[in-house]
């Protein structure tokens, strides 16, 4: 089966988008460049459900078309890596960020899923999803032939975000229904998303102005909610926080289509987007590295200096084409370091 490249560019485009952000959050300024406040705000809408689309037609198409049996160990074997991917950076944070000992207690706390450090939580967030996609195998596959229950189950997900946050105290049953007391990505009220790619992926997009046309509308809720009563809560979600993304994961979904089809029609053109399907390739690889090198750069108070007639340091410090800039330099520094990985060759 060939590889679809279309998941591949559509999740390049919101790595480089999420470690622009990242790197916003660490060095942007938002009082001098207003701008940067609405690029992190759609970002941080966009990112996490777009991963979950592209997440949830990839399991489709590698593992639901399959039985239990042959799926199961593949399936496992993705969300340990997110563990792995979250347990690294997660510490990482704790012991460069939050100063914390680098000790036994630091540590179990991470594995154990019983704190949840920043910049960590959607990688958590995709490691349980991972054995929920896993544990209700038969249930799923069941529900994308039907699409009044897909409908059922998905307009009963999104109303989920009214249940009563401030009741759960748990850290691990937070990651799965949501709290106010911790900063997680529910997968209760983000599965919608994941539904999505998975309907996606069983039946494609056969109708794309309807699928527009509802993600117009779900979105035009929310950009109404905004306007009438500021920004929606995101930790934990609110239904207005939920549905702000609808539309430009389905415009994104829609590109990043199209890049694949002129792709398959243009080989120089495969060339030239190679490094966006490499990011989303390896968006694993590249969201953690980018996180250790910002988390330590942030601590160490590392920053380019500033030389009025030297570019790229004549850029205006911590302005929106300076995080442009630095974030494209940290973007291809990770990619030279996964080039100097050699794979065994196959005989």
């Amino acid at each position: 089966m060939n590889r679809n490249r279309a998941i591949d560019y559509e999740k390049g485009i919101i790595v480089a988008a999420m470690v622009l952000c990242h790197v916003m959050q660490f060095y942007g300024n938002t009082g001098s460049y207003p701008e940067q406040r609405w690029i992190i705000l759609v970002i941080c809408a966009m990112a996490f459900p777009t991963f979950l689309f592209a997440y949830g037609r990839s399991v489709y198409l590698a593992y639901y078309r399959r039985d239990f049996r042959s799926a199961a160990p593949r399936m496992l074997g993705s969300a340990a890596r997110s563990y792995g991917a979250f347990c690294l950076s997660g510490v990482a944070y704790n012991l460069i960020c939050a100063g914390k000992t680098f000790s036994a207690t630091t540590v179990k706390k991470v594995f154990l899923l019983k704190d949840i450090p920043g910049m960590s939580e959607f990688l958590a967030a995709f490691a349980v999803l991972g054995l929920v996609a896993l544990a209700l195998f038969p249930a799923l596959k069941w529900l994308l032939e039907r699409p009044a229950a897909y409908w059922a189950v998905t307009l009963a997900c999104f109303a989920s975000a009214f249940i009563p946050y401030e009741a759960v105290g748990d850290v691990r049953l937070g990651l799965l229904i949501g709290s106010t007391k911790f900063y997680l990505f529910p997968v209760l009220q983000y599965l919608p998303f994941f539904l999505a790619g998975l309907y996606a992926g069983r039946h494609g997009m056969k109708r794309p102005v309807v699928w527009l046309a509802v993600c117009a509308v779900l979105t035009g809720g929310g950009v109404v909610r905004f306007i009438l009563r500021g920004e929606p809560g995101r930790f934990p979600p609110e239904l207005g926080w939920l549905v702000l993304p609808c539309l430009g994961i389905a415009l994104l979904d829609l590109l990043a289509c199209a890049l694949d089809r002129w792709t398959q029609q243009h080989a120089w053109a495969a060339r030239a987007l190679a490094p966006v399907e490499s990011l989303g390739r390896n968006s694993l690889y590249y969201l953690v590295s980018s996180n250790l090198v910002l988390f330590s750069a942030g601590k160490l108070g590392l920053i380019p200096v500033y030389r009025k007639r030297s570019f790229p340091f004549s850029l205006a410090m911590n302005s929106t084409p300076w995080a442009l800039f630095w974030t494209l330099i940290l973007l291809l520094g990770i990619a030279f370091t996964a080039g100097l990985v050699r794979h065994a060759s196959r005989r």
